[in-house]
């Protein structure tokens, strides 16, 4: 409480010398009350790189009107107490060419498993602190802390790895109840309608699907400098992040190990209208020693790290891909990525299953106003990748962070189609999500291409490895919530939901029905459906 405290008064002290929201939060429910009018636009907005910027999306999408309240006007929606909770921020300020807003967030929610008798619950409580001036310079700074108890799959994974999904390191206590915390924060700059730079403690998210092989937003938050070019049809991104390799032993001066990371992405649309949209993406993951510093040739912003790590003679990993979106019409699209690890054609066509053949692709389909009924949306999205992507010879260096997947939280040697349907009428919004995945699980202490924290020098063969090698395990999960909308400007929401899980393989067969409950801030994705 004493933390909360200090992040509202030190929001409020702010407001004197700063500033409101620029970023548009990584929400999925946000976001599914702006993707016809992406789906729609023809000026050429970038949709594969996330969090965007509002200046910018304002001029595809008609951003003020759709997040404003539909509420009906009485005498309790025109007190101070009814504005608050339907229509306005907590606190807001708008001076001089500055804007604050300070704004709750929380996450109340209470559910009940069939199958066991414990209640489940997710208690949530924080700030958010956002602001601009003159649309040029802004910033944003937010904490929550948490405490839950969650369904025996999700509670499993939590001892194991040690972290909640996409949030931080937990505190056990004697009732299994995890206690842990999140923070995000940073300063951005917009220099003109070329360049803008954004550094923050953050996440970010690379594509146009609900997952993505490149980058996703799944892991924890981490530190970042992203850089943005715009000009004509391109945009490209650069990224300089930090990581933490929580698989090895923290150090009591430093903590946990650090590792780095830097993201090239070159956005091109192409066409009149700019119905199709191709990226090249590249990125490189490595781990200082006791030789060697951060490496800075990798500080070079310019595409192609490729050559850069070869000429250095260096063991870092170093992926390649692709980001794909045809624009079939106003309605529909089209989507996809390839992710390329290594790659020997000569390999391919042998056949012959060699481990080092690490690759995976998405394919996705979106349709806006479906059957043209207004805000009834469909997508659809098919996800594979081969066993041995991401991993590397050490975890410092495979495609992770804080014991999380930075790309797909299966991980690889998976399948998996995703499909959702929604609906929004007004304040009410309703949403069907099917997923339908098979993996092959890593057996005993075998590395069977699953795990992507293992190395892969610790793999049993160079050949004879195929898709679902290892304990063949079937994953279907079909999730229906529904939900109302108290007030758009901090996505306060009362929700509602049943989601059945079936994971299954020749050792176990667990089925559950899971009903919960709520009232949340929905400014985030977490993703637990593994």
């Amino acid at each position: 409480m004493n933390k909360i405290l200090f992040i509202l008064i030190a929001g409020i002290f702010i407001c004197e010398v700063s500033a409101q929201d620029v970023l548009f939060p990584l929400s999925r429910d946000m976001n599914t009350r702006i993707e016809s009018f992406i789906n729609a636009d023809t000026t050429g907005f970038h949709s594969s790189v996330k969090p965007y910027l509002l200046p910018e999306m304002r001029k595809a999408v008609p951003v003020d009107s759709i997040f404003s309240p539909i509420v009906k006007d009485r005498k309790f929606t025109r007190t101070w107490v009814g504005r608050k909770l339907f229509k306005e921020h907590l606190l807001f300020v708008d001076e001089d060419d500055i804007v604050l807003s300070v704004d709750p967030v929380f996450n109340l929610q209470y559910g009940k498993e069939q199958q066991s008798s414990p209640s489940y619950f997710v208690n949530t409580r924080g700030l958010l602190v956002q602001g601009n001036v003159k649309d040029k310079f802004y910033f944003y700074t937010g904490f929550h802390e948490n405490q839950a108890r969650y369904v025996p799959y999700i509670d499993s994974t939590v001892h194991t790895t040690l972290v909640v999904p996409g949030q931080g390191i937990v505190k056990f206590n004697p009732e299994q109840v995890f206690d842990f915390s999140q923070s995000i924060g940073g300063i951005g700059y917009i220099l003109n309608k070329h360049f803008d730079f954004l550094f923050a403690q953050d996440k970010n998210f690379i594509g146009d699907g609900y997952r993505s092989l490149l980058l996703s937003d799944n892991s924890y938050s981490y530190p970042f400098l992203r850089i943005n070019m715009t000009f004509w049809k391109f945009r490209y991104t650069v990224l300089y992040t930090v990581y933490r390799d929580l698989q090895s032993a923290p150090d009591p001066n430093v903590g946990y190990l650090k590792k780095y990371n830097t993201v090239h992405n070159l956005d091109l649309n192409i066409g009149k209208k700019n119905k199709l949209t191709v990226s090249i993406f590249e990125t490189v993951m490595w781990a200082p020693s006791a030789s060697r510093g951060y490496e800075l040739a990798y500080l070079n912003p310019v595409l192609f790290i490729r050559p850069v790590e070869n000429s250095l003679g260096s063991p870092d990993n170093v992926l390649l891909g692709s980001n794909v979106r045809w624009k079939i019409n106003q309605q529909n699209t089209l989507y996809g990525q390839v992710m390329l690890d290594e790659l020997l054609l000569d390999e391919v066509r042998a056949g012959e299953g060699w481990w080092g053949n690490k690759q995976g692709f998405q394919l996705g389909y979106k349709s806006s106003n479906l059957f043209k009924v207004k805000n009834l949306n469909f997508q659809t999205e098919y996800n594979w990748v081969r066993p041995y992507t991401y991993q590397h010879r050490t975890s410092s260096q495979s495609y992770n962070q804080y014991n999380q997947a930075l790309a797909h939280p299966l991980g690889a040697n998976f399948s998996e189609s995703v499909t959702f349907v929604n609906y929004r009428y007004k304040n009410l919004f309703a949403e069907l999500k099917v997923q339908i995945a098979t993996m092959g699980r890593d057996t005993a202490d075998l590395n069977l291409g699953n795990d992507i924290f293992k190395s892969y020098e610790t793999r049993n063969s160079d050949y004879g490895h195929y898709m679902f090698d290892g304990l063949k395990s079937d994953l279907n999960t079909v999730d229906l919530r529904v939900n109302y909308l108290v007030n758009p400007k901090y996505n306060f929401v009362i929700e509602a939901g049943v989601i059945m899980r079936n994971f299954e393989n020749v050792q176990q067969n667990d089925r559950s029905s899971f009903f919960y409950f709520g009232m949340r801030t929905s400014l985030e994705n977490y993703y637990f459906d593994f």
